[in-house]
């Protein structure tokens, strides 16, 4: 998509909204397999109660993460 800014024309990104929520299930697949690796269980009830903080705390890094892909993507307007 191409853009007139009054002195070139640009190229402009789509608004996503698939993409931004597959690499946010990633993060948290990955974290998972992480934390499941360290605590020698898959089972997420066997963990150890660190464990429950930590992918915790990846989980709202990752939403934050995704949430501002979207107040980004709210700015634009379409072309």
């Amino acid at each position: 998509m191409k853009t007139y800014n009054g002195n070139e024309q640009q190229e402009r990104r789509r608004n996503r909204l698939i993409a931004p929520l597959i690499y946010f299930f990633a993060e948290l697949i990955l974290a998972w397999l992480i934390l499941s690796i360290i605590n020698f269980s898959f089972d997420i009830m066997a963990w150890a109660s660190w464990s429950y903080i930590a992918l915790f705390i990846l989980f709202l890094y990752s939403a934050n993460k995704t949430s501002k892909i979207y107040k980004r993507q709210k700015n634009l307007k379409p072309a």
